[in-house]
C-alpha cells in the first residue's frame, strides 16, 4: 500500500509489484506467459494489468533508446534563473526537443534539466544559441555523463525528440544548425 497524496491511498500488493517488474522488462509480454511466470491464471494477470493501467499506477509505452538514434551525449544542467521569470523560462525550455527532463529544484539551482545531443559540438551550439539567448538565465553548470550506471533510457521524455527526427537523412548528414531559434518566444 502506498499513499498517493491528498488522503488517497493506492492499494498495490506483492503480485502487483511483481507484475509491474515483469512488464518493465517487456511491456509486450503476453498474459499467458506472465501468468505462468507469476504462478497465477491468465485472467488474474489481465485483470490486474487493467486495474494498474486504469488507476494510473503504471503505463505501458514504447521507450526509444536515444543513443541508438544518434544522441550519444547526455548531460545534466543546473540553471539559476531570475525568480520572477522562473516559470516562463521553464515553459520555454520544456518546448525544446533536446530537453528531455526538466524540474524545479531546491538548492544552488532553480531548474535541473537533462539534455541529449548528438555530439559535444551540438551541445555547445545548444548552450550558445538557446540557453545564452534567454536573459533570465543567470548561471548554468553542465555535467556531461561519461557512463550511465543505473537508470537512463526510460527516464526521459523523448516525445518531442522523436516527433522532430528527420528520418529522411542519415544521422551523420545532419547539419550543426539543428536547434531552431526560439529567441522570439523569450
Amino acid at each position: 500500500m502506498r499513499s498517493k497524496g491528498a488522503g488517497e491511498v493506492v492499494m498495490v500488493d506483492v503480485l502487483d509489484g511483481k507484475l509491474i517488474q515483469e512488464l518493465q522488462k517487456n511491456g509486450r509480454e503476453n498474459y499467458v506467459d506472465l501468468a505462468k511466470r507469476l504462478g497465477v491464471v491468465e485472467g488474474t494477470v489481465r485483470k490486474r494489468t487493467k486495474h494498474l493501467l486504469d488507476r494510473g499506477i503504471m503505463k505501458i509505452v514504447a521507450v526509444p533508446d536515444v543513443r541508438e538514434l544518434g544522441y550519444g551525449l547526455t548531460c545534466i544542467m543546473g540553471l539559476q534563473v531570475r525568480m520572477e521569470d522562473l516559470r516562463k523560462v521553464a515553459e520555454n525550455l520544456a518546448q525544446n526537443q533536446h530537453v528531455c527532463y526538466l524540474a524545479f529544484v531546491t538548492g544552488r539551482y532553480d531548474l535541473m534539466a537533462i539534455i541529449v545531443s548528438e555530439s559535444p559540438e551540438e551541445l555547445s551550439s545548444f548552450i550558445e544559441k538557446e540557453i545564452s539567448a534567454i536573459p533570465s538565465i543567470l548561471r548554468t553548470e553542465t555535467f556531461v555523463n561519461l557512463d550511465i550506471i543505473k537508470g537512463g533510457v526510460g527516464l526521459f521524455d523523448t516525445t518531442q525528440l522523436i516527433r522532430n527526427l528527420d528520418f529522411s537523412l542519415k544521422r551523420t548528414e545532419k547539419s550543426a544548425t539543428r536547434f531552431p531559434s526560439t529567441a522570439a518566444n523569450h
